[in-house]
């Protein structure tokens, strides 16, 4: 069964379930731990879901729910519609880049290399447009402070998560 999401863009039934199920959660992790999801010392735990389009499972509907989490979750924002455009964007990048190297190998190196890449697309991103640009934080403590935040959520926790998914669970 297939909907049409927007004119010219079909989504089968399933893959549209995936989406909705990532985004939801995606929003509720990010305005659940807000006081550590903004502002630039940022552990966004929600972020550790941002590698799941590497595995064939997820793939690429799950980049459209990480885009459409992100945008619901910066709502809530203290940056407003700059963080809801520019952290969907960064989701949508960092997601993208994942399903790319995933499409490719499903190695061990693959998903570390897919993590890392995630870390700097998201910490360039957010750190610089949106903290360092429009929040007025100076460039190095932008950067940084979502650089680390970055590196726990998704090349620990995410990577983890992945891990758990496809070797504990069969999941690929």
């Amino acid at each position: 069964m297939e909907i049409t999401i927007v004119k010219g863009f079909k989504m089968k039934l399933l893959s549209t379930v995936k989406a909705a199920v990532i985004a939801g959660l995606y929003a509720a992790l990010v305005i659940l731990l807000a006081p550590i999801s903004f502002y630039a010392f940022q552990i966004r735990v929600a972020d550790a879901l941002l590698i799941l389009p590497f595995m064939d499972f997820f793939g690429f509907p799950s980049i459209i729910g990480l885009t459409v989490g992100c945008a619901i979750a910066n709502i809530y924002s203290p940056f407003g519609i700059i963080d809801i455009v520019f952290g969907s964007l960064a989701n949508f990048s960092a997601g993208l880049v994942a399903w790319i190297i995933g499409r490719r190998s499903k190695s061990i190196w693959a998903l570390i290399v897919a993590a890392i890449l995630e870390t700097i697309v998201i910490s360039a991103i957010i750190g610089y447009f949106v903290l360092h640009l429009i929040g007025g934080l100076e460039l190095t403590v932008a950067f940084l402070g979502v650089l680390v935040g970055s590196v726990v959520s998704i090349c620990i926790l995410g990577v983890t998560l992945v891990l758990f998914l496809m070797k504990g669970l069969g999941i690929n």
